[in-house]
């Protein structure tokens, strides 16, 4: 079973303990767990990059509110975060999941399974927002390559008519015969036919 690296961003000791009980009492899960107290100690132990998911308290020493949400995700835009908070505000932590953590949950409702199943959730989120990410990113290439593309084929939208290298628009079907024999290839047999049908033995 893998084993899933966790960091808690908590300077309230009672709290920090009770998560790693919680976390240590699952059996489903195996779960390496870290504690820091700050921030900023949180931003050097993640230089390292290998935390699987950092529960964070939004009321740290050194940082407070959203915005500490709003640095990790800055510095870290790979990173699954779960926000702690013992607020009972809603909108925070909805901001939180807008700024960009992937779940939040209140700490008087923390049990081991309402945690496992936030850390499962939050990591298949993340996977599935990178993926769609990647998704996007291939579109947006396809999309530059088509409008290369249509730049390197001067074909009229309208009347699909076609700009030879001398600049005269002329039917595609014309131009295609301009071309060596050689090009037959590029084009589909029933438009092959289509442009050069053939002819009667009683004609010729």
């Amino acid at each position: 079973m893998k084993c899933t690296s966790v960091l808690i961003v908590e300077d309230n000791f009672t709290d920090a303990l009770l998560i790693k009980e919680q976390l240590s009492d699952n059996s489903c899960q195996n779960y390496d767990v870290e504690v820091v107290e700050t921030l900023a100690n949180a931003i050097g132990r993640l230089k390292n990059d290998d935390i699987d998911v950092v529960l964070l308290d939004l009321s740290l020493p050194d940082s407070s509110g959203l915005d500490t949400v709003r640095t990790l995700v800055t510095k870290y835009p790979n990173l699954v975060i779960i926000v702690l908070t013992g607020l009972q505000d809603e909108q925070i932590a909805l901001q939180s999941v807008r700024y960009g953590a992937q779940d939040f949950i209140e700490k008087n409702q923390i049990s081991p399974t309402l945690l496992s199943r936030s850390i499962s959730y939050s990591i298949e989120r993340k996977k599935a927002s990178k993926e769609k990410e990647r998704l996007l990113g291939d579109l947006s290439k396809m999309l530059e390559q088509l409008e290369a593309l249509q730049e390197m084929l001067p074909i009229c939208a309208a009347c699909r008519r076609i700009r030879d290298d001398e600049g005269n628009w002329q039917p595609l079907d014309s131009f295609i015969k301009k071309l060596s024999p050689g090009a037959a290839h590029c084009i589909c047999p029933d438009c092959y036919a289509q442009f050069y049908p053939p002819k009667n033995k009683k004609d010729g």
